[in-house]
């Protein structure tokens, strides 16, 4: 089995403006891409509500079957259509690594988080109920 797969993240902006023939530009650019070759991924799809929601990766498979577990997660990519949505990684205190509300957001989880698997996982939403995809990635 091998993976193969890419986060990217592609943030431009110009604001420009011209007066009695002078012209001011600014720009801004931060892009991001991640390659990879190696490691798991999983995902995790669903209605969700207020109410915390423990994630269940246990039942997702490889290409060859196998179940996926995780070592450590590294990076989580997050969204929730309907409602603004949260990706949570900690219970107790509750610890926001996702935020969205139709847009992809795109996490590191923090080094103290990343052991243990997604032991801990959680979605919920600010008020209302919202359909969300939630992709894992790391070893």
């Amino acid at each position: 089995m091998s993976i193969e797969g890419r986060i990217a993240i592609d943030v431009n902006f110009a604001d420009s403006s011209s007066a009695t023939g002078v012209q001011s530009l600014k720009k801004i650019s931060l892009v991001d891409t991640s390659s990879y070759t190696t490691g798991k991924v999983a995902f995790a799809t669903g209605t969700v509500g207020a109410s915390q929601q423990a994630l269940s990766i246990s039942s997702y498979l490889d290409a060859d079957g196998n179940a996926v577990t995780f070592t450590s997660v590294n990076r989580a990519a997050f969204r929730c259509v309907g409602a603004e949505g949260l990706f949570i990684i900690s219970a107790s205190p509750e610890l926001t690594a996702g935020r969205s509300s139709g847009s992809v957001c795109v996490n590191d989880i923090p080094a103290a988080y990343r052991s243990g698997g997604v032991s801990g996982f959680r979605v919920r939403t600010v008020a209302g109920t919202g359909t969300y995809t939630l992709v894992l990635y790391g070893t």
